[in-house]
């Protein structure tokens, strides 16, 4: 079986992608549908709509991009997440510290930038059980991107 990977000149292009995109709101999930789908497993899906919000729990219009594939497709590269955290920090993101976590296998965290949110949450759990190490068969990532209310 052949093993997708992701070659390092591809990151280095995803840096530097414009973020212009972004500024403008819905748009902005064009360009991380187009990040994961560097990754060759991955079926990503981007829809335009409501969007939840993290602090109170409404909703504003946004975007949405889904994204999935088996896990072991993905091992040894570098994480979706990971891209995704690294394209936001190279493009004048702010990271929201406050609202970042992680756990096995998988992360959650927001970036601002312009008046923009983007929630990012996904990878794929994992754990300990009967001493023996698993991790869950899909990864899956959910990015939600939104223009926050002055």
């Amino acid at each position: 079986m052949r093993k997708n990977c992701l070659h390092p000149l591809s990151v280095l292009l995803l840096l530097l992608l414009p973020a212009t995109g972004l500024c403008e709101g819905i748009a902005g999930c064009a360009t991380i549908a187009g990040i994961l789908s560097v990754y060759p497993p991955m079926t990503v899906r981007k829809s335009e709509g409501p969007v939840g919000q993290i602090r109170n729990g409404g909703e504003l219009p946004g975007c949405r991009v889904q994204a999935s594939c088996p896990t072991a497709l993905i091992s040894g590269e570098v994480d979706p997440a990971d891209a995704l955290r690294i394209y936001f920090a190279g493009t004048g993101w702010s990271e929201d510290d406050p609202l970042a976590a992680d756990g096995p296998g998988v992360t959650a965290f927001v970036f601002r930038k312009g008046g923009i949110s983007c929630r990012v949450e996904g990878g794929a759990h994992a754990g300990i059980e009967g001493g023996k190490t698993w991790t869950a068969e899909r990864y899956d990532i959910s990015v939600e991107c939104a223009r926050r209310p002055e």
